[in-house]
């Protein structure tokens, strides 16, 4: 008989533990992936039926997440999409779990305002940039903001900005001669480039001793241009994700992001060296006694216990003035254009007033070019540029507010402590109850007083305008915008004559941030 021992039948202790342990160690991740459910889940539950602002109406994936809004973000049409959200949905409404949209009179009032106490959300924490100062853009605390904002205000005001136009009609020169060139070529000018080129050349004179280059070289010279709409694309975006902080702030996330990051991610940083030499040029050289530029009003400002600022004060300014003066001046110009190429009847009659104002002020023997203290006082001129950027705003983001202890009451909507709340220029700039049903047309005739009725209701719309924001933080670049957009839309048409090269699709505008018009090609053709 063949016994089989005792021994071979029995199992290895340890092969019992090991089984233990692996099932104990499956059983364990299952129940921490319930958890995670069940929490994720309560949360969901939470926020679409029992959060303050479960009643509030909005696309059904923003009640308990934030990727419809951060879709539609990344997806570079937010200018129509927030638009056609509260044509469906009304005045107030919810685009993420604690974020709310809104077109509202008391709203703009109460979140824009000044005195009002509201403060910016974290989405601005993103545009701090390492190594600099605080900007007052991105700054958060109301008392810092007013210093800052205070401290270069004067270098921004119409004034100064006017007693700069010589350094402005000198890039416009250049601008004009380039522009002869493509006439007499017959040449397509990609727009869009072009006026980038003559934005960014603008500010390169004001703020960093003398144009960049960009109109002389034709291009993008050394990516800059490309480098900044990138960087601020990354912030802007950034500004939304759940712990955007953690991206920006530690040194091992720097290094992956410039390292492994791609050109978008590295292009800002770029972008920040070439400044940087630029200004290290201007304190070497004290170019001080002989420009009076922007620049040397950034090296000459003193911070809040009368120190004199440090360098990286002056390079976040060179930020701010490069960043922001020059795009919001581009999209401003191409709104413009736009408008009047699609309104070719519109041209003829601009071109009639400009033509009599250079006539009127003797600008034919002189040879001298319109001026802004001239260009101004276009009613025409100036009504085009008001309607063409009251529908095209430069930036068309949200621009968040978290609201303060009571609450805020907007329409029907009792608004509790701590939710984020925001106006996008784009959405307010076409509300159909504020300016009226043909809101969506272009109509510069809106703005040219018929009657004393008419000028009340003019009164009305221009304190509900957005296009450069409103109350204490509005664009501090206003200004220089307003100059150049008159001067350059008034000369231009002084010597040129232009078309769309494609009326089917005559430009492309994407999002990202600002709403950039791309792909916006014309032919011009010399008047005289």
């Amino acid at each position: 008989m063949n016994l089989v021992s005792t021994q071979s039948l029995s199992l290895p202790r340890d092969g019992y533990m090991s089984s233990a342990r692996d099932i104990m160690g499956n059983w364990s991740y299952v129940m921490v992936f319930a958890v995670v459910l069940l929490l994720w889940f309560s949360s969901t539950i939470y926020t679409v039926f029992f959060h303050p602002l479960s009643s509030v109406p909005g696309p059904w994936l923003a009640r308990f997440s934030e990727a419809w809004r951060s879709h539609k973000y990344f997806r570079g049409t937010w200018h129509q999409d927030v638009v056609l959200l509260h044509r469906k949905y009304g005045e107030v409404v919810r685009i993420a779990p604690n974020e709310l949209s809104i077109v509202d009179e008391a709203g703009l009032k109460a979140l824009y305002g000044h005195g009002q106490k509201v403060v910016k959300s974290k989405w601005y924490d993103t545009w701090t940039v390492p190594n600099m100062s605080m900007s007052f853009f991105a700054v958060r605390d109301i008392k810092t903001h007013r210093h800052l904002r205070s401290r270069v205000s004067s270098g921004y005001s119409m004034t100064a900005i006017q007693s700069m136009e010589p350094l402005i009609q000198d890039v416009s020169n250049s601008m004009w001669q380039k522009m002869g060139e493509f006439a007499d070529r017959n040449a397509p000018v990609r727009m869009d480039e072009w006026a980038n080129y003559f934005a960014f050349d603008v500010v390169g004179s004001l703020a960093l001793g003398g144009p960049i280059g960009f109109i002389e070289k034709g291009k993008d010279v050394d990516g800059i241009i490309r480098s900044i709409h990138d960087g601020f694309w990354l912030m802007a975006n950034m500004g939304n994700m759940p712990f955007q902080m953690v991206w920006f702030n530690n040194r091992i996330a720097q290094w992956a992001l410039r390292s492994f990051g791609g050109e978008r991610l590295q292009a800002f940083s770029r972008f920040v060296d070439w400044l940087e030499v630029r200004v290290d040029e201007r304190y070497r050289n004290g170019l001080g006694f002989k420009r009076r530029d922007m620049l040397q009003l950034f090296i000459d400002a003193k911070d809040m216990a009368g120190q004199p600022v440090t360098k990286g004060d002056v390079m976040m300014e060179g930020v701010n003035i490069l960043g922001a003066g020059a795009d919001t001046t581009t999209i401003g110009i191409l709104a413009t254009l736009g408008s009047l190429l699609l309104h070719p009847e519109a041209i003829v009659r601009l071109q009639a007033e400009i033509d009599e104002a250079y006539c009127s002020l003797g600008l034919e023997k002189t040879g001298r070019d319109i001026e802004f203290l001239e260009s101004s006082k276009l009613p025409f001129l100036s009504a085009v540029i008001k309607e063409s950027t009251r529908l095209h705003p430069s930036i068309q983001y949200q621009l968040p507010r978290v609201v303060g202890p009571g609450g805020l009451q907007l329409d029907d909507v009792a608004v509790p402590e701590g939710t984020i709340c925001g106006i996008s220029p784009a959405s307010m700039n076409r509300s159909l109850e504020i300016f009226g049903p043909d809101a969506d047309e272009w109509k510069p005739e809106r703005w040219i007083a018929t009657d004393a009725n008419h000028e009340e209701k003019i009164k009305y719309w221009n304190s509900h305008l957005t296009t450069f924001g409103m109350g204490s933080r509005s664009c501090v670049g206003k200004n220089l915008a307003t100059v150049e957009m008159h001067n350059f839309i008034a000369q231009f048409f002084r010597r040129f004559d232009a078309s769309l090269v494609d009326l089917d699709r005559p430009w492309q505008t994407k999002t990202q941030w600002f709403a950039f018009q791309r792909n916006f090609w014309v032919r011009v053709q010399r008047r005289y």
